[in-house]
């Protein structure tokens, strides 16, 4: 009941543990254990860049995903944590969401938490010029904001990762002004580098260990992580950990868009102004027909089909009040006197019965008999 309630009048996802698993992979998936409210306030979290983390319990992990989205690669780890009903939140580059915005909208649909991860993935501890940094920053909200701009929204978040972790004084000042949370990390898998899957996953398991809790790093644009992704969410199960979703609190996505400096850079642009119109237009084709309406009564042409001369309707169905009647009409017999009124508004659907039919005059040797 208290769930219930907070659902309600704060917006708060609340699960039980592990329901995912439970109600819907059974007890042998991993699931998701529980969901984790980030507030603003929480401030940046990861050990790696901030020596805080999360407040995690021990065993808790949160799996986190850069540098997407990528289609093949993308849907292969979506399916995999699907197949282990465990959620994650994916740190997307504004360039790829521009290149696949499809593939974040299955990505937010599938209740994963988007995060952003700049406009090109720019190492902005390396560059001085302000308004490139900005740019970046911006451009990646901005993107994911416009693909997101409808149902998929609420997967939206002010949580953001700096690329290669480079950030400094000023950039988490500029980050705090624009109302994000900069994440880092406490657990790198190096899925980046160019090693062995399996050394991946040994890497990955053995400071997950050495930590004991904390927030992981993986790539879904890289193939090692496609490969080891299956196998060490069931680690992940047999070792006893438990997978937290973090979300952003309420009204904390709202206030980073108002406070989303719109890109100055021309080409970023541009670029923004080709997606809505893209996103605008698949909207649209999405959009349900509207349902028809028939105003008035189909009327068929004077002489399409052929009434019999004495026998009334073999079978009427017509109905009023507007809806659309339909009759089934026995044929005509030779000699027989023209049709009478009444017979111009009707469709026919289905087959007449076998004592009773339709034969288009069309298809008749010569003209109606009179």
């Amino acid at each position: 009941m208290r769930c219930f309630k907070l659902l309600l009048l704060a917006g708060i996802l609340c699960l039980p543990p592990a329901l995912a698993a439970a109600g819907e992979c059974g007890p042998e998936a991993l699931g998701t254990a529980r969901i984790l409210e980030v507030p603003f306030a929480q401030g940046p979290v990861g050990r790696a860049s901030y020596g805080r983390t999360l407040p995690l319990e021990r065993g808790e992990v949160v799996l986190t995903f850069d540098d997407g989205p990528l289609p093949r690669r993308t849907n292969a780890v979506l399916a995999a944590l699907k197949a282990e009903c465990v959620k994650a939140t994916f740190f997307v580059i504004g360039t790829m969401v521009a290149q696949f915005p499809e593939t974040l909208r299955r990505t937010a649909a599938e209740g994963h938490t988007i995060a952003t991860h700049t406009w090109s993935h720019r190492y902005l501890n390396r560059i001085r010029s302000e308004t490139v940094r900005r740019d970046q920053i911006n451009g990646g909200l901005a993107a994911a904001r416009t693909v997101l701009a409808d149902d998929a929204a609420p997967s939206l978040s002010p949580f953001f990762r700096f690329p290669g972790l480079g950030h400094g004084a000023a950039l988490d000042r500029y980050a705090a002004a624009q109302r994000l949370v900069p994440f880092s990390i406490d657990v790198d898998g190096d899925d980046w580098k160019r090693i062995a899957p399996a050394a991946v996953m040994a890497r990955v398991l053995k400071r997950l260990d050495a930590a004991g809790r904390g927030i992981i790093l993986l790539h879904d644009i890289q193939p090692r992580t496609v490969a080891i992704l299956p196998d060490l969410l069931r680690q992940l199960k047999a070792r006893g950990y438990r997978v937290v979703h973090v979300v952003p609190a309420q009204g904390d996505t709202q206030a980073a868009l108002a406070a989303l400096d719109a890109p100055r850079a021309k080409p970023i642009r541009l670029a923004l102004d080709r997606l809505g119109t893209r996103m605008a237009a698949l909207r649209v084709a999405a959009r349900p027909p509207a349902s028809f309406v028939e105003e008035a009564p189909l009327v068929l042409r004077s002489g399409l089909f052929e009434e019999a001369p004495e026998a009334p309707p073999s079978r009427d169905q017509s109905r009023s009040g507007g809806e659309v009647r339909v009759a089934l009409i026995a044929d005509a017999a030779p000699g027989g006197p023209a049709p009478r009124a009444g017979w111009s508004g009707f469709v026919v659907i289905g087959t007449a019965p076998q004592a009773a039919g339709f034969r288009a005059v069309a298809a008749a040797s010569g003209p109606p008999p009179r």
